[in-house]
């Protein structure tokens, strides 16, 4: 072990335990370590000594401190950064024992770097989506004043798909620092020459977010070819061809690349900033506009553009607006006559009025109502009066109440009115949805500014908020989570936040993830979108992604309502493995939405409480709203009724399930559940013919519903038929050809149904292949050492053991204590079996149903302390 690793052990040894090194680059060392505070797993990035020892560390600490303020979820967290002098026996004072140092999260996924060198070329469509990814990463960074300057593979991590762009401002720390904006300092590399821009490899003072466009050029290049655009023999000649030499298309070296795209790539590889893309942003739309390749949702209808209002607007006179209102001779038939019988969908907006004093601003209470006017057509729940029409009536208004006039005139049930002052140079206009037969204010948008002298950006917010908030509160899918967020999204938001529900309701967590994130993006008022985001993210299991998005979140409670606030904290209890007051949280937010009573009615099963559990779900109608699509719901209803050994009821309620949900697999599932525990084997076996006729689960194919009775049988006394189930749910499986995305999974549960049908060294031979390929997964180590026991390896079992007790990293849950408890049980330690399924509970494992038919535990049946442990509290 070096010297250096020891002093770096020592100085930094009051915040983190340092394992070991794990990487070293041109300007630092990584090593993983443990966050003493906060109990997780770290990288901690070292500046090598020589570049330290040259550097004035407030500077660099001061840099560093302007990154580490970016938030976003494609761009790596920074959580911590400093100075620290670790000194051993002997070395001189003020020698290199100083460190500078920035800490990350520990990601275990692949650099982009990486994925290149083993597959060359990505596919078109993933390209497309990791540049969005970074594209956006940048957007974000720009527009606070941080360029990355060392855009390139190697700094780009893919966590579960997702690009997470790491290292922002250091290449400018480092440089603002030492007061160099060359190629090298102490022969240090302040970029990379294969990715640097004309400018950045000519040593231009004057470098801007510019470069990183270039860089985004070279990353796509390299991306799409498999190569960078410029290569040569020595470090020299390859920043020399960025500023001399023109790259040679895309297509030369890949013919079937979109021509948009390829263009899109070459325009960021320009010579002159200025004949690039201009900002990131600008990236974003263009690659958005390939959604064959991006898979991205594309949607009609957009509000007006810049463009729109230059056709509508013209300057005159120095800083004058007037109007210019195409006048089309149409008869344009409304309904007229009492507002009682208004259509509460008939959407009409009104001037807004003048209040700034000044008589020549006038024309702009018809121009922004005009525009609120079009952006509403979007909304496809509204019927929208025309503005001609709101026009030709609001000139015979005779001076009462003009919300209830204009609602008389044209039959709307819904009035826009509003109002806009004077602010300097600028314009704030405040508007309100009103309800014109109750005269009741129905939501208070967001006040929003512009300049007097071109307001169009306000008039474009303004519409797309109130967009927003009509179709948020007449979206009866939403139900309740209509009312749940203090901000109205703009429509832009709205519409990928309900796709992103909709995915999030089918169980499609990718894409939810995705769509979510995407809303959050459109319009950052609309942060509780991120709640969601992040549930889907801890449902795929990218728990490191979930606590980049809570760190925003609890950043951002300002714009948080009450309930968003409780969820977040709900959503931070659970992943942090506190499921009890998980579980009082969500008990809390059940009146909500139907969507946060079946979550309350599935934390209550997770601390055992399956009564309470069953009475919350019996609460929830689940054949409307978004929580229709869920066939969980009829999961947690049955796993609680089972719980509590009602399996008539669990039947009835099985078969609920299965005429709501008739295609699908997980119906059958428990329904074959229920018919095992009441041993009614026949039926059980009719319906393992029927469900051949649906489709077959990804890496299960047509056994999951059977290997699940087998489970039960067995748990229930009934061996000959949990035997026979097995064997067809083995034979199911073998017939079964999962597609690639699917194959570590299928062998798993084939390895898994092999133990538990007691084909012990066909499941070693599984797990132990599965294990080699993946020694950090616990279940294949749990199921190995549970295996062992079984056939009696006595020192593989201790080993094995001991390794579950050693494990000290994140998200583990108490998983590994559970399978200690396992191999216990089957040692015959059966006190220590239930401390050690107590502990695991404690440190965040729930109760499962499958723990009281668990077979690994059959000899604790009888054993009071389990018993105890495992009776329904509630």
């Amino acid at each position: 072990m070096t010297d250096t690793f020891e002093r770096l052990k020592t100085a930094v040894a009051d915040r983190y335990t340092i394992e070991r090194e794990i990487g070293a680059g041109g300007m630092a060392t990584v090593y993983l370590a443990r966050d003493l505070k906060h109990e997780r797993q770290v990288a901690i990035k070292v500046l090598r000594p020589e570049l330290a020892a040259s550097l004035g560390p407030d500077r660099f600490l001061q840099e560093i401190r302007i990154a580490a303020n970016l938030h976003h979820p494609h761009i790596m967290p920074l959580f911590d950064s400093g100075r620290a002098v670790g000194r051993t026996g002997g070395q001189a004072e003020g020698s290199s024992g100083e460190f500078l140092f920035y800490v990350m999260p520990y990601v275990t996924g692949e650099s982009l770097r990486e994925k290149l060198a083993k597959e060359g070329e990505l596919p078109v469509s993933d390209a497309v989506r990791i540049l969005k990814e970074v594209v956006d990463a940048l957007a974000k960074a720009h527009s606070e004043g941080v360029v990355h300057r060392d855009i390139k593979p190697d700094n780009v991590m893919l966590a579960d798909r997702h690009a997470l762009v790491t290292d922002f401002g250091v290449a400018k720390a480092v440089s603002e620092a030492t007061g160099h904006h060359k190629l090298t300092t102490e022969g240090i590399a302040l970029g990379t020459p294969a990715y640097m821009a004309p400018e950045q490899a000519a040593a231009d003072p004057l470098i801007d977010h510019r470069a990183d466009v270039y860089a985004v050029g070279v990353l796509a290049y390299e991306l799409l070819t498999g190569r960078p655009p410029f290569t040569g023999t020595t470090q020299q000649e390859i920043p020399a061809a960025h500023v001399t030499q023109a790259a040679d298309p895309v297509t030369k070296y890949r013919e079937n690349v979109p021509p948009v795209l390829a263009q899109l790539v070459m325009k960021c590889l320009e010579k002159k900033p200025a004949d690039r893309w201009q900002t990131a942003g600008e990236l974003i739309p263009q690659l958005e506009s390939l959604p064959t390749l991006s898979g991205a949702a594309t949607h009609s209808g957009p509000l007006p553009t810049n463009a729109d209002a230059r056709s509508k607007m013209m300057v005159i006179g120095g800083s004058a607006l007037a109007v210019i209102l195409a006048v089309t001779l149409v008869v344009i038939l409304l309904p007229r006559g009492n507002s009682a019988v208004a259509d509460a969908r008939r959407v009409a907006v009104i001037p807004f009025t003048n209040i700034t004093g000044e008589d020549s601003l006038d024309v702009f209470g018809q121009v922004v109502a005009s525009w609120i006017t079009d952006g509403l057509q979007q909304v496809d729940v509204l019927s929208v009066v025309p503005w001609m029409a709101v026009q030709q009536e609001a000139n015979a208004l005779e001076g009462g109440n003009p919300v209830r006039e204009l609602a008389d005139m044209t039959g709307a049930g819904i009035v826009i009115s509003g109002s806009y002052s004077r602010h300097g140079d600028s314009l704030r206009f405040r508007s309100e949805i009103t309800d014109p037969i109750r005269l009741e204010v129905l939501h208070t948008i967001q006040p929003v500014s512009g300049l007097a002298v071109n307001p169009v950006g306000a008039f474009e917010e303004l519409a797309e908020r109130i967009a927003g908030a009509l179709a948020l509160s007449m979206d009866v899918e939403l139900g309740d989570l209509a009312a749940l967020s203090v901000h109205q999204p703009t429509f832009a938001s709205y519409k990928e936040a309900v796709i992103g529900l909709d995915m999030f309701s089918l169980n499609r967590f990718d894409e939810a993830s995705e769509h979510l994130t995407a809303a959050y993006e459109l319009d950052t008022t609309s942060v509780g979108n991120l709640v969601m985001a992040a549930l889907a993210h801890r449902n795929r299991g990218r728990y490191t992604t979930v606590d980049s998005l809570t760190m925003i979140l609890d950043e951002s409670r300002g714009l948080l309502s009450s309930v968003e606030s409780q969820m977040l904290e709900w959503l931070l209890a659970y992943h942090r493995g506190n499921l009890h007051e998980a579980s009082r949280l969500s008990i809390e937010l059940a009146q909500q939405s139907p969507g946060m009573r079946y979550q309350s009615a599935l934390d209550l099963l997770r601390v055992n409480r399956p009564q309470q559990s069953r009475e919350v779900s019996e609460g929830i109608d689940p054949t409307v709203g978004w929580i229709k699509n869920w066939i969980s719901y009829w999961a947690v209803l049955t796993q609680a009724s089972h719980m509590l050994g009602d399996h008539d009821r669990e039947l009835r309620d099985a078969r609920r399930g299965r005429e709501q949900h008739p295609d699908r697999l997980s119906a059958f599932r428990y329904e074959a559940r229920a018919l095992a525990a009441l041993g009614r084997v026949n039926e059980a076996s009719v319906l393992f013919e029927e469900l051949l006729d649906l489709p077959p689960h990804p890496s299960w194919g047509h056994a999951y519903p059977v290997v699940r009775a087998a489970y039960c049988f067995r748990a229930h006394g009934y061996a000959d038929a949990a035997h026979e189930a097995f064997q067809l749910a083995l034979e199911r499986l073998r017939t079964h050809t999962p597609n690639e995305a699917n194959r570590i999974a299928y062998r798993y549960n084939l390895a898994q149904t092999f133990c538990w049908d007691e084909q012990w060294d066909e499941a070693r031979d599984e797990f132990l292949q599965l294990a080699t390929e993946n020694p950090d997964n616990v279940n294949y180590t749990g199921f190995l050492g549970v295996i062992s026991v079984r056939l009696g390896n006595d020192d593989e079992v201790s080993g094995i053991s001991d390794g579950l007790a050693a494990l000290d990293r994140p998200y583990l849950w108490g998983s590994n204590t559970l399978w200690r408890a396992r191999i216990a049980a089957l040692l015959g330690d059966r006190e220590q079996a239930v401390e050690l399924l107590r502990q695991s509970f404690n440190e965040g494992n729930s109760l499962r149903l499958d723990l009281h038919r668990d077979i690994d535990f059959e000899s604790l049946r009888e054993y009071p302390p389990f018993q105890e442990l495992m009776r329904p509290k509630g």
